[in-house]
């Protein structure tokens, strides 16, 4: 299995830039983060008065949906970044004032020191691959109502499956490189086992694709150019030489992508607390 690496809590990470492009491509039709969130809230049985938690929420993809299909429902939403959650701040100003949405910056594996009410649903979407796992279940456990759920999703490629779209990515850029770097894998036994040992029962794994389109790719190239220097590069390579190089592999790696796109493919999971 592949080091973990926190890219997010990286010196070099350019979060200013990152987090304007980040907010402005999940504004997109059929974007890889919208796509993705709505794959976990189709996953789970909701209602207006849960009270749930958009974990590393980012500028709110999935707190947009989740407001959009249930009006009323309580968000309590946390993330690392001051500057994606300037743009959280700006995208849900009304529901943040009237109450129906708490935010908070903060750690999400110690976000129990964040919050002391207990949930019914924690949604971590596309984003449990950039998290320790044992520390993170280990404090989800605390601010959970039993019988409440943990519902997230991971690409195929993360579960040890070679295909979809983060597949084609990380295949490229390992032949362009010449490197045998690859990004976290985390196989699915393993995950299970560490959820059951926190007291959690797997209820619901589902396989997912959607298509994403030339041009939406291109947009996501823009935003992944900030994230991909920290992931399949050698340390020793300066910062401003791996941007440089990662933005001219993306850019090459356009030729390949066919013009109806590329099928991203992943997996929901739904654990429950018992």
């Amino acid at each position: 299995m592949a080091k973990f690496q926190r890219i997010y809590w990286k010196k070099d990470f350019d979060w200013n830039s990152y987090a304007k492009l980040y907010n402005d491509y999940t504004k997109s039709k059929r974007n890889y983060y919208n796509l993705s969130s709505l794959e976990l809230i189709k996953s789970v049985k909701l209602g207006e008065n849960l009270r749930v938690v958009d974990l590393a929420c980012g500028t709110g993809a999935l707190t947009s949906i989740l407001k959009n299909k249930y009006p009323k429902i309580k968000i309590f939403a946390v993330d690392l970044s001051k500057e994606m959650l300037k743009y959280y701040n700006k995208n849900f100003k009304r529901e943040i004032k009237t109450g129906q949405i708490r935010v908070v910056e903060g750690n999400a594996e110690r976000i129990s020191y964040l919050t002391k009410e207990l949930y019914d649903v924690i949604f971590i979407s596309s984003a449990l691959w950039d998290l320790e796992l044992d520390p993170l279940i280990k404090d989800l456990k605390k601010i959970l109502k039993k019988g409440g759920k943990i519902v997230f999703n991971l690409p195929a490629l993360v579960v040890e499956k070679e295909r979809g779209f983060i597949y084609f990515i990380e295949h490229f850029f390992r032949k362009t490189l010449k490197s045998d770097l690859i990004y976290r894998r985390i196989p699915i036994k393993i995950l299970k086992r560490k959820f059951e040992d926190k007291g959690f029962k797997l209820i619901k794994i589902k396989d997912y694709s959607f298509n994403m389109t030339k041009p939406n790719i291109k947009s996501f190239f823009d935003v992944l150019r900030y994230r991909y220097p920290f992931i399949l590069f050698p340390k020793e390579m300066p910062y401003s030489e791996k941007l440089k190089r990662c933005t001219d592999i993306f850019n090459d790696s356009l030729r390949y992508v066919p013009q109806e796109g590329l099928e991203e493919e992943g997996m929901v999971f739904v654990f429950e607390n018992f």
